[in-house]
């Protein structure tokens, strides 16, 4: 699985934007990611990017400007291909039992968090001060997992194994609890978890609250 810095830089190549403004962009989600937004100046941005101040800010008025391109590209179309990929490989209607089918989409998201958490991090937060980003990236993540996930979802439900919810709620609930391992981590820095001892955890977890007791 690609980093989130391979699909960002990915897409770049793709766009209609110029070298020197790729180089810009690209070179922000690094420093940010390393030394975070408050930290990093246009003077760094300009030195890892090649180009001169002068340049940096005829492309992008702030820092600010960079910050929201880089969050608009994510938002619009990395964070959608990274979960479209994710859906592709593990999302199957053959899966044997509940809690084998939490433990195939938990692990590996949790993993890829772990090994993104710094630009993880970046949206994150962001998210906490700008309440329209939060409900923005809220919203793409739950609809784009929803998709993929609802057949086997619906056959679990039409077997009688786990509670009539509708799909986005169970879908909030996954999230909810992965994220509650993540988040900590993040917080300090560079940090990791026992993804083995989390997944364990998570599934049994929701495992008892959405299975149906027989």
């Amino acid at each position: 699985m690609e980093s989130l810095e391979q699909k960002y830089a990915q897409t770049l190549e793709v766009s209609n934007l110029s070298l020197k403004q790729r180089r810009v962009l690209l070179s922000s989600l690094k420093l940010f990611s390393e030394m975070g937004f408050e930290n990093t100046t246009s003077s760094l941005i300009a030195e890892r990017a090649g180009v001169s101040e002068g340049t940096v800010f005829s492309y992008f008025k702030t820092k600010e400007g960079i910050l929201e391109a880089i969050l608009s590209t994510f938002l619009e179309q990395v964070i959608p291909e990274v979960i479209a990929d994710f859906s592709e490989k593990k999302f199957t209607v053959d899966q044997e039992t509940f809690p084998f089918f939490l433990k195939s989409i938990v692990r590996d998201r949790l993993f890829f968090i772990q090994e993104n958490q710094m630009h993880v991090k970046i949206l994150l937060g962001r998210s906490f001060i700008d309440k329209n980003l939060s409900i923005q990236l809220g919203n793409i993540i739950v609809q784009s997992i929803i998709e993929p996930i609802s057949p086997v979802l619906n056959q679990f439900k039409e077997k009688g194994l786990i509670l009539n919810w509708s799909n986005e709620r169970i879908v909030r609930y996954i999230l909810a609890l992965s994220f509650s391992y993540l988040i900590p981590m993040m917080l300090n820095d560079e940090g990791t978890i026992n993804i083995d001892e989390a997944v364990d955890e998570i599934v049994e977890c929701l495992s008892s609250a959405l299975m149906k007791v027989k």
